[in-house]
């Protein structure tokens, strides 16, 4: 657990600063210097970035996840490994180009009437799909060289560093729309090109061939896990993104931009499980090849409870904060007020079930993540296709909401059956009694004039509360233990 916890805690600030550099730029400056269809367009591009660059990779981060502990040997550059993912992301974008010229006729049919804001850029999802693609292949190989952190700096930071500058220039006049989205796809790119030279610097890139090392049997195997990893991955990430697209297609860019700029609030409440979830994947892969189900229960235990209070704290620290948040992102998004809701409390469900997928997915039994994901998917598009012409943005974050529910719930009745994993307890129940009081603590307060000095003393009495009843009813031995000894009681 030492280098799960280590690399979480490091993952965590990093992804925290990254989130506070993401909320000034799309939670503050997008909202006061990009009309919402401006944003729309931008969020849609990243969306089908997303979806296409998961497609491209041909499911091979599964095969990185899960068997890359049989390639590994430092003295023989793991066994060519990343000969075989250089090539496979070069099959998967060629592939994934071949669609963009097949598709782009009926793209320019179905947006035809808002021309200006979708067609004029459809030719920047080409270099965006690139390095997309390449970004997460070499996260992944990153990720099982024991550095979950360095793609999250790049990603989180360094880019939201220049977007903000990209902002700033739009802001000031020195360019244009048009421009700015030139540049913004430039700083998009950018991760993958830090990534690769870092990889470069510490020698662990070469892509010198081993193809002798793949036996008919560890090929066999690598194809199979691809081709479920396909499946798994695209299904993840068409959960997580096509509703920006439904929104599109169903009601606007001017909708998309006020959705997605409310649901990166709600967002803000799982960004410690991603880290956690980098580094848990290769320690936990390395678990079930020495068939240790005692560390993977007790990883699968401590993280659900240690995401689920670290969550609902964020959670309802920003739920307290809902006036202050409309006055932040200004009237134009009051209309997105409940797609935080919604979204957030979803967000906490992902984290209750800690690192669920990523047990099943390392299993033999890696094909019913496949299963879950396909579902967890379908039942997203399905959910989405009902709800969005009832309810409109708002029946979006619904179809989310439930959908996640049911997603997480099925992964936890998988494992309780086939392996007797258990992880919740009395103080699952304790972190919600807390939750609800500090929550209540921060809602009577007065409303102060200044929504910055708001923002300050309500979040500071709901996290002071949260914390001193935690470590008090001693909810978690390692909080209780990591407090102690920072204030030196032990």
């Amino acid at each position: 657990m030492g280098i799960i916890r280590q690399q979480t805690i490091k993952g965590t600030v990093v992804s925290y600063f990254g989130a506070i550099l993401g909320l000034i730029n799309t939670g503050i400056l997008f909202p006061r210097f990009l009309n919402p269809d401006q944003i729309g367009l931008i969020l849609w591009l990243g969306a089908i970035t997303t979806v296409a660059s998961q497609f491209s990779s041909l499911g091979f981060n599964s095969v990185t996840a899960r068997l890359f502990p049989y390639f590994r040997n430092e003295n023989r550059n793991h066994n060519g490994y990343l000969f075989i993912l250089f090539w496979v992301g070069m099959a998967g974008f060629f592939l994934s180009l071949l669609f963009y010229f097949l598709l782009h006729p009926l793209a320019v049919h179905l947006y035809n009437d808002d021309s200006p804001l979708y067609l004029d850029y459809l030719i920047y999802l080409i270099p965006l799909v690139f390095f997309t693609l390449f970004f997460s292949l070499f996260d992944g190989y990153n990720r099982v060289m024991y550095d979950a952190v360095s793609g999250t700096i790049f990603q989180d930071i360094v880019f939201k560093i220049l977007n903000m500058s990209i902002i700033f220039l739009f802001w000031i006049e020195v360019i244009d729309f048009s421009q700015f989205v030139f540049f913004y796809v430039l700083a998009y790119c950018s991760p993958a090109v830090f990534l690769f030279i870092l990889l470069w610097w510490r020698g662990q890139i070469s892509f010198a061939s081993n193809l002798k090392f793949v036996t008919p049997d560890l090929r066999k195997s690598m194809t199979s896990v691809s081709l479920f990893g396909i499946l798994n991955g695209l299904s993840d990430k068409l959960a997580n993104q096509i509703d920006r697209i439904m929104i599109v297609s169903y009601i606007g860019l001017f909708a998309n931009g006020i959705y997605g700029t409310m649901a990166n609030f709600g967002v803000l409440v799982s960004m410690p499980a991603r880290s956690l979830r980098k580094i848990s994947s290769t320690v936990i892969a390395e678990a079930w090849k020495r068939k240790d189900l005692k560390s993977i229960a007790q990883i699968y235990s401590s993280s659900g409870l240690h995401q689920f209070m670290l969550g609902s704290l964020l959670f309802i620290g920003i739920w307290v904060n809902i006036d202050n948040v409309l006055e932040i992102v200004t009237d134009r998004f009051v209309d997105g007020k409940y797609i935080i809701l919604f979204i957030g409390l979803g967000n906490v469900i992902q984290m209750l079930s800690g690192v669920s997928g990523v047990v099943i997915q390392a299993s033999p039994y890696y094909k019913m993540q496949t299963v879950f994901m396909g579902g967890y998917g379908l039942l997203v598009i399905v959910t989405n296709l009902i709800m969005i012409p009832i309810l409109g943005i708002n029946g979006a974050a619904i179809a989310s909401l439930f959908s996640t529910f049911v997603f997480n719930v099925s992964k936890y009745l998988f494992l309780l059956k086939k392996y007797k994993l258990q992880p919740f307890n009395f103080k699952y129940l304790l972190v919600i009694l807390i939750a609800l009081v500090a929550y209540f603590s921060g809602y009577l307060l007065p409303k102060m004039d200044w929504f910055v000095f708001d923002i300050l003393v309500r979040s500071t009495l709901v996290g002071v509360i949260y914390l001193l009843l935690t470590f008090f009813l001693q909810v978690s031995d390692d909080f209780n233990a990591f407090v102690s000894k920072r204030l030196g009681l032990r």
